[in-house]
């Protein structure tokens, strides 16, 4: 049973950081990868992306959708899209990059569709640095960081993503705790990278920039699990699965079982999010997925399982792990996150 979509709604985005490849053209890659301005002409239209939830939610209706990018925020239909989730009851949350330019666009859909279910945003460890002159990156983290303060009065689900890197290993702790103490959920990855060609999320292939399980690694986990008042993402269950994967080694067996699903931005089914494959997008759309009578169309997994076994060396991607760890439990993802607690 499909228990995430992440869903790239757009390519599009008002950013162009180095370490992400989802919104810059493919290079040596066969073929089948089109440049990025056929996601850009071939954008999913608005009647497909509800139609696509709808039958989604007939095969699952404890689906929980993630809305990734590009920024999401782009998109001029996100109300639209938002209020069709409200409307029937979807769980979701908003990636968004956070930024002072998006920022309006986030309190525009507030103003249309009222407090929204979820959003993410990406928190730079410089917040909670010591000894570190102010600088544009520190002001941009910071502005970001009193975005998502604000954000709680409005947002049942407030995420900062912590991507910890070598140097952030020490200020993971006092960075949780710090938001935590300003009503803000942590979730807690590591960098990963680019392990061939075919991973297109990251544009990063250096094994030296992983984040191994140091002993010193293991006192800022201790530090993590056993203060109770730190609102971390699935605390109990991502801390120990991060650990044990560390540095990119999780094996997420959707070609078992179809746990996780990734919709590119022109409605193809990706192998996932980080890996866009050859056979899975030329084969599946999201169109053709599901069956009328919720079922997973057959053919498909076929495609999912052959990129799969062919491309695939591992990750240490949190949605994988949840949708995995959900898959495993038979849980529901709303008694996992905490969608109602605000």
């Amino acid at each position: 049973m499909i228990r995430i979509a992440n869903w790239l709604l757009t390519r599009k985005c008002n950013l162009s950081c180095d370490y992400c490849a989802i919104v810059k053209n493919y290079e040596n890659m066969p073929d089948e990868y089109p440049p990025m301005k056929h996601y850009i002409q071939n954008e999913m239209p608005t009647e497909y992306v509800i139609e696509g939830l709808r039958k989604l939610k007939l095969h699952n209706p404890d689906m929980f959708h993630i809305f990734y990018g590009g920024e999401p925020m782009l998109r001029k239909d996100l109300g639209d899209i938002v209020h069709y989730c409200h409307r029937e009851d979807i769980h979701y949350t908003i990636i968004s990059n956070n930024t002072k330019e998006i920022q309006p666009l986030v309190k525009k859909l507030i103003d249309r569709v009222g407090k929204i279910k979820g959003y993410t945003a990406s928190i730079d460890p410089i917040l909670v640095r010591k000894n570190i002159a102010f600088s544009d990156r520190f002001r941009k983290t910071k502005e970001g960081f009193e975005f998502l303060k604000w954000m709680t009065n409005h947002c049942n689900d407030v995420v900062a993503e912590i991507t910890v890197m070598k140097d952030d290993i020490h200020t993971i702790y006092s960075l949780v705790k710090y938001l935590s103490n300003n009503g803000i959920n942590s979730d807690i990855t590591f960098i990963d990278i680019a392990k061939n060609k075919y991973y297109d999320f990251s544009n990063i292939s250096c094994v030296d920039d992983l984040v191994w399980p140091t002993a010193h690694l293991a006192e800022e986990f201790k530090l993590l699990h056993n203060d109770k008042d730190l609102d971390i993402h699935m605390k109990d269950v991502l801390l120990r699965k991060t650990w044990d994967i560390l540095p990119s080694n999780m094996d997420c067996e959707i070609e078992n079982e179809l746990h996780n699903i990734s919709i590119d931005a022109d409605g193809t089914i990706r192998l996932c999010l980080r890996i866009r494959g050859v056979n899975t997008p030329d084969s599946i759309s999201l169109k053709n997925l599901i069956n009328n009578d919720g079922s997973i169309l057959k053919s498909s997994l076929k495609a999912i399982e052959k990129d799969k076994r062919k491309y695939c060396q591992k990750c240490n991607h949190t949605c994988q792990i949840m949708s995995k760890y959900i898959n495993d439990e038979d849980s529901k993802p709303n008694d996992l996150v905490h969608l109602d607690r605000r």
